[in-house]
């Protein structure tokens, strides 16, 4: 092992041991400083439209459905496994 090697796993080892690595505890904030945060990070309204549309995971449900408004059907459908949502 050359010696610029040696420094740097010395340097490394001595790191980890010394607790460098590890991530220092969350701090605490305050209640109202919360609900603003998750108020933040909720959806929103119409954030996600796609989640307003009536999925049927049955395309017998969903023929029916459509024949009775006289609508036409959209189906998603992929080969590797059933699509997210089952929709």
């Amino acid at each position: 092992m050359n010696y610029c090697r040696f420094l740097c796993v010395l340097t490394l080892t001595a790191g980890m041991s010394a607790g460098t690595l590890q991530a220092d505890e969350p701090k605490a904030i305050a209640s109202d400083q919360f609900d603003q945060l998750h108020r933040l990070i909720k959806p929103q309204a119409g954030e996600s439209r796609w989640m307003e549309i009536d999925w049927y995971p049955s395309v017998w449900e969903a023929r029916q459905r459509a024949a009775k408004e006289g609508k036409p059907l959209f189906i998603w459908a992929g080969s590797g496994g059933a699509p997210a949502a089952g929709c």
